[in-house]
């Protein structure tokens, strides 16, 4: 785990905790894409100029409904989305699993337990603070790198995860995280089953919610604390609903709320907000609002995917684009063996191929030049051998090589803005933002 800093094509920053897959013990790949990295934002979003950002000692952005905080953190770019209840459930259970179950803005400004544990409030915020104004203690690992404010202070929309009539429906493997469709008719979304084979409801009865395995004959809706949900005698919960964070793990302790409404679809929230306090938890959860609803105490964060072979982060800005160590090993063999041959052949200087006579000859000499002048830009040395290479490339090669080199024109622009950007950065900037190791507090 580490925090860092990213900036956009305004030069404006995210503040970021990344973690590997193994880490989180999320899914190394998403829809055939292997994972990198999960990067969370640290903080509950502000908005600034209509786009969501990751910052301190900021008011946090509420009365934001479900689909409009799904549509902000996607248009930050590829790999950006609303937080997945996947990735919430993960660093829920990485606190408890650590013993570092964090507190937070629970009681107007403090935490109900240790009111000792205060944040900074702001102008008409009724009680909440400001992101990441809290002690250590409201992070998710009780140490400065770790993820801010997930209890209380505002409930937070959590993506991949709703309840239709009662029955709970996720988007499997994460892949909420990968821009799955999350609308309400969408084909992804899918029933978690019994080991019997019985896709699961909640049943919300005579002040209680009972998980079953047919649904529920009445509507209704109520809260009970999370540790008090429970099965019907005949039904095995499935360990998903545990790992999702939707159901106590055995040895679980805690007070903290779980609110339903089995009246048609029912998006989720988590964590409980400023005035809360005992029912609020970082496993706390309402699902009784629509897709619509908005209020004052509702708020978002966004989080990023990093794919392996990606070059979209500051580490990798200088990668060589003509390496091709990502690409598949088919792929590699091929061109590999293309270079042995064409090292063979004479070593004419001048352009090596006949003009061509028919239309999609001509495209195909026209990609070749565009391909060369990319490959000369890169540094490439061997011209020759490269012309060669791109002119009799095969089909399936083109398609790979266009692909690659349009998310290569795609870095090159924002590589650009962000260089740019950083300039202006360090001149508008008026607080230093200073992450600290984790050798570097007690």
């Amino acid at each position: 785990m580490r925090n860092e800093i990213v900036y956009d094509d305004r030069g404006r920053p995210d503040i970021l905790v990344v973690f590997t897959p193994d880490e989180l013990k999320l899914p190394d790949t998403l829809k055939g894409r292997k994972v990198k990295e999960y990067a969370i934002s640290k903080y509950p979003n502000t908005m600034i100029d209509g786009r969501p950002y990751s910052l301190p000692f900021m008011p946090p952005a509420v009365n934001v409904n479900h689909d409009e905080a799904i549509r902000l953190c996607e248009a930050k770019g590829p790999g950006w989305h609303l937080i997945t209840n996947d990735e919430w459930a993960a660093l829920g259970h990485q606190s408890w699993e650590n013993d570092t179950v964090p507190t937070g803005n629970t009681s107007s400004g403090k935490s109900h337990s240790h009111p000792e544990q205060t944040g900074a409030t702001y102008k008409d915020s009724y009680g909440k603070t400001l992101a990441g104004s809290g002690p250590i203690e409201w992070n998710h690992d009780r140490t400065a790198e770790g993820v801010a404010d997930m209890v209380g202070n505002v409930w937070e929309h959590v993506g991949g995860v709703r309840f239709l009539n009662g029955q709970v429906q996720i988007i499997p493997n994460n892949e909420a995280a990968a821009g799955a469709d999350q609308s309400p008719d969408s084909k992804e979304w899918t029933a978690i089953y019994t080991p019997d084979g019985d896709p699961v409801y909640y049943n919300v009865k005579d002040g209680e919610i009972v998980l079953q395995p047919t649904a529920p004959k009445e509507k209704d809706y109520d809260g009970v604390p999370f540790c008090d949900l429970h099965e019907r005698t005949d039904m095995e919960v499935p360990d998903k609903l545990i790992e999702l964070g939707l159901y106590p793990a055995p040895d679980y302790e805690s007070e903290e709320y779980f609110w339903l409404d089995t009246d048609g679809e029912r998006c989720v929230s988590r964590g409980g907000h400023w005035i809360h306090g005992v029912s609020a938890g970082v496993f706390c959860l309402v699902g009784t609002r629509s897709r619509s609803g908005s209020d004052a105490g509702l708020g978002f964060r966004s989080a990023l995917v990093r794919y392996s072979g990606d070059s979209g982060d500051l580490d990798h800005l200088d990668d060589d684009p003509t390496d091709l160590s990502s690409a598949p090993d088919k792929l590699k063999a091929t061109i590999k063996g293309n270079a042995d041959k064409l090292n063979q052949r004479d070593e004419a200087k001048s352009w090596p191929f006949p003009l061509p006579e028919t239309l999609p000859g001509v495209v195909k000499l026209m990609l070749t030049k565009v391909l060369t002048e990319i490959y000369t830009a890169a540094g490439g040395k061997d011209l020759l051998t490269f012309e060669k290479m791109a002119y009799n490339a095969s089909d399936e090669e083109i398609k790979e090589t266009l692909r690659i080199a349009s998310q290569l024109a795609q870095l090159n622009i924002a590589a650009n803005a962000m260089r740019q950007a950083f300039e202006q950065t360090k001149l508008a900037m008026t607080t230093s933002i200073t992450i600290k190791k984790e050798g570097d507090h007690e």
